[in-house]
Formats: C-alpha cells, structure tokens, sequence
C-alpha cells in the first residue's frame, strides 16, 4: 500500500471520530459511497483533489491544514531534509531539489533544455511530479520558471496531481507551484492536445493551492534593490502572477516557446 494513502486514510478516520460521524454520515456529507470512506480509511484507496476539497469542506479546514496535519512537524529541518524524509519520494528527490545541475538534468530528461546551459547527464529519472518539485525550488530564475507550466501542460494526463500538491505544500513551495499552473491556465487558448480532464485537475490544482497560498513574495529574477525599481516591478506584475503574491513581468510569449510546435 501507498505509505500516503495509509497516513491519509488514518487522519480521515481520526478527524471523523473526532467529530463523532460514523462512516455512513461521513459518505452523506461528502457524496461518497460508504464503500469507498471505508476503502480511503484503511489505505487501500487514494483521493483526487476534488474529493481533498470535499473532505476539507466536510471538516470545515483548508486544504493547507489537511495537508499540513498530514506532513507532521518537520522541526528544525532544512526544507530539503524535510523533502528526503516524506513517505513517497524517491530517494534521489533529494540531491535534485538540492543541486541545481543535479535539477537541470532532470528537466532534461523531460525534454527541458535551456541554450548556453550544459546538462550533466542524470544518473536516475525521478517522476514528473518530483521533478517539477525539484524545479520549483529554482523558480526563482525566469528560465525555469517560463519552463515548468509547458512541462505540466505536456505532461497533464500523467501528472500524480495529489502527489504534486501535497509535495508543493510540505515543502512550503505552494505559491510558486500555484504561479506555475496559473501560468498554464493562461496558455489554455494556445495549447493543443490537452483534454477537458486535464484542464479539470489544472483547475482542482489552481483552487487546492490558493486554500494555502503563503503570504510571502516570489520575485522571478533578481529583485530589485530600491523601492522606486520594486514598485515599477510591481506595476508591470500581471495579476494572475500577483495573486500568488509572484512578483515579475511574466510574458505568455516567454512560456508559449516551450510549447510543442
């Protein structure tokens, strides 16, 4: 059994005993069968974001705090300490999220390359989902960051978006995986080959992060350093960037040349 589902399966249990429901009145709430509140508790069964949402709605918590309660406390760990210890990553997540060559390889392995930039070949591919992980500790710089919305959007039907989300919030990463499919949406009119259900979990992805969204900037690229340079910045910020409190002059040509032609 996935070591995810059977942590997720033991919160929901407690939460609902806490709460004094039985599995059935639990279903009611949720608009699950009984079957399947029984399948979830004992592990033998993960959930989608729209079911996560649902179940936060049920306890009257975010997203966040499920998550949150889910990942435990990390104490004084590093965040990339924090990520080698979750139940479910590979145990080379670590060296990428850390090492931005050892990050770079990754993406190459995905197709990602950047001009000017030699790629050290990687000894191990680790899943789409731990890659952009990986990537998302970069974000900062504008290459990776114009990137990662082609590479989720190649990706879509592949992506463990449960896994992603989950990851993006214990590593207190949210925001910029929140700018990254924000980024996505905006290319919905410029993307072919990408179905209804992929645009669905890009949509139940964008609502699981904002329950979360940290209130702390991202700058893509350098940030400035006077308050003049920052608030010129700030007025050339699109809003859906500036609603992850993401702070840059994003252009969609920019991600639009990592689409496939």
């Amino acid at each position: 059994m996935n070591n995810i589902n059977l942590a997720f399966g033991r919160l929901l249990r407690a939460k609902r005993k806490k709460l004094t429901l039985s599995q059935a009145e639990f279903a009611s709430k949720v608009r699950w069968p009984q079957t399947t509140v029984s399948r979830v508790e004992q592990g033998r069964r993960g959930v989608t974001l729209h079911e996560l949402l649902a179940v936060a709605r049920a306890f009257r918590c975010s997203v966040a705090d499920l998550l949150a309660e889910l990942g435990g406390d990390t104490g004084g760990m590093n965040r990339a300490q924090a990520s080698a210890e979750q139940p479910g990553f590979t145990p080379g997540f670590s060296v990428a999220f850390a090492s931005e060559s050892a990050m770079l390889a990754q993406l190459a392995r995905y197709g990602v390359r950047f001009l000017g930039v030699e790629t050290l070949p990687a000894v191990s591919t680790l899943p789409v989902e731990e890659a952009v992980l990986a990537a998302l500790n970069y974000a900062n710089e504008p290459r990776v960051f114009e990137a990662l919305p082609s590479l989720a959007l190649k990706n879509a039907n592949r992506l463990d978006w449960n896994k992603l989300v989950s990851g993006a919030y214990t590593l207190r990463l949210q925001n910029r995986l929140g700018m990254v499919v924000a980024a996505a949406l905006q290319l919905k009119g410029s993307t072919k080959g990408v179905d209804a259900e992929a645009w669905a979990a890009l949509q139940a992805a964008y609502a699981a992060l904002a329950e979360g969204k940290l209130d702390r900037e991202e700058v893509v690229g350098p940030r400035p350093k006077t308050a003049e340079a920052l608030a010129f910045l700030r007025s050339r910020t699109p809003g859906w960037l500036s609603f992850w409190h993401g702070l840059g002059s994003a252009d969609l040509k920019s991600f639009r040349r990592y689409l496939p032609s």
